[in-house]
């Protein structure tokens, strides 16, 4: 994950990099000032690409329209600001920026704005309520769930938590019970997590450790040993892979537990790696298809500081303190919190209790 995480970033800056360029880009950086729009050109007029939060910072490219607008990166993110919104740090001075009317290149920016404007805490759907019922036929036990994912879900950062008692739920104290009823799961091992796991390994037995049977998956592993009625999906794409190769193992994953009666709650990636959203655009799709929760991680992450990112791609840390704002400005602290929402609210719609 570490290694692909800076090939995307070295391909996302190379033109920084390209002899002859100006080595004033390289130290052109500032700050936003406000939660900026991000468009794909120069001007009000052109598409909406996304949001880069408040607090964020950002590397200037080039101007146009006498600095009226910024070409930046910020993250993994890429386009044009409104420059009156950017705080420029000492010694830069924008008129030194090369002038550009560069535009992104096209997208189908009315989907992406949709997949940052999707609810971030889902609601339990119809088919999923039917998921549920035949699962309790089945015998899975409603006060458990599993969570199928990569280094984005270890622990001890992702959820565990809740079981160690170290959390502060500030306004968010209705989630206790919820915390409460899936006591055990919050910090358990799944078979099914592991840091240099894919979409594609879960399903893979070479990927399987210890405890799992000759031929058995990781998800196979996992729901044969926990048996649960809910399970977070919430999975990386692999180094080559395309968005199509995703969600060909995405509906694997899925139909796996709708098959065992598992409720899945589909995650978004915090990310853009892939750098044209067509991951994240496959998985909101896919949910969507299926008819299950979608767990929006993007949409929490996305306007926060630099995206709730350290280098494009990890969460920066928090504590899961929901009474601290400064907390709630954290990748981490953002990710569990939601996650204990999205929860909340699959559990409370199941009628599990």
């Amino acid at each position: 994950m570490f290694r692909l995480n800076h090939i995307y970033i070295a391909l996302l800056f190379g033109l920084l990099l390209i002899p002859g360029a100006a080595s004033a880009q390289t130290q052109a950086t500032g700050t936003a000032a406000s939660n900026l729009n991000l468009r794909a050109g120069p001007g009000a007029h052109h598409p909406n690409i996304g949001v880069i939060g408040a607090g964020s910072s950002l590397t200037l490219q080039s101007q146009a329209e006498g600095g009226a607008w910024l070409l930046i990166t910020s993250g993994d993110s890429r386009g044009w600001v409104a420059g009156q919104h950017v705080t420029l740090d000492a010694g830069v001075v924008v008129a030194n920026l090369p002038a550009s009317t560069e535009q992104m290149p096209a997208q189908d920016y009315a989907l992406i704005d949709q997949l940052l404007a999707a609810p971030v805490v889902p609601t339990m759907t119809g088919r999923a309520r039917s998921i549920y019922a035949a699962g309790q036929a089945l015998g899975n036990n409603p006060n458990r769930f599993s969570v199928v994912g990569d280094c984005q879900s270890v622990n001890p950062f992702f959820l565990t938590n809740f079981d160690t008692g170290n959390y502060a739920l500030g306004e968010y104290s209705h989630l206790q019970s919820t915390i409460d009823h899936f006591s055990g799961s919050w910090g358990r091992n799944s078979a099914s997590v592991n840091g240099g796991f894919t979409i594609a390994s879960v399903v893979d037995p070479l990927w399987a450790g210890g405890g799992c049977a000759a031929g058995e998956s990781p998800q196979a592993c996992e729901y044969r040993q926990w048996q649960p009625a809910f399970v977070i999906v919430s999975l990386e794409m692999w180094r080559g892979s395309t968005a199509a190769d995703y969600e060909y193992f995405l509906r694997d994953v899925l139909d796996f537990w709708i098959d065992k009666g598992v409720v899945p709650i589909v995650g978004t990636k915090s990310n853009n790696t892939e750098l044209d959203w067509t991951v994240n655009l496959a998985i909101v799709r896919v949910a969507r298809e299926y008819n299950v929760p979608l767990w929006n991680v993007l949409g929490a992450t996305h306007p926060l500081p630099d995206h709730g990112l350290t280098d494009g791609f990890h969460l920066t840390v928090g504590p899961d303190d929901f009474s601290s704002p400064a907390a709630l400005e954290k990748g981490w602290t953002q990710r569990n919190l939601t996650a204990l929402q999205a929860l909340h609210s699959v559990r409370t719609g199941a009628g599990a209790s």
